[in-house]
């Protein structure tokens, strides 16, 4: 099975004008691209954030567990 829509690399080359999108379901540019990358950059930052926050409190939760087993023990 052969899919690829051009007779000859030299041709799918003059055909990349740079006006059509990465995508099958866009018409031309790469705003997909664009929107992709900012979502997801996005969520990794969120996530940081939200990782930092739950070990945080987990750490502070257990120094003072920690902390009262030791004092109360003096």
């Amino acid at each position: 099975m052969n899919t690829f829509p051009y007779d000859s690399w030299e041709a799918a080359l003059e055909a990349a004008d740079g006006t059509t999108g990465y995508f099958t379901w866009g018409p031309g540019g790469n705003t997909a691209s664009v929107v992709l990358a900012i979502i997801g950059i996005a969520i990794s930052v969120l996530m940081a954030v939200m990782i930092t926050a739950r070990e945080d409190k987990l750490l502070n939760a257990a120094a003072d567990r920690l902390a009262d087993k030791y004092n109360s023990e003096g």
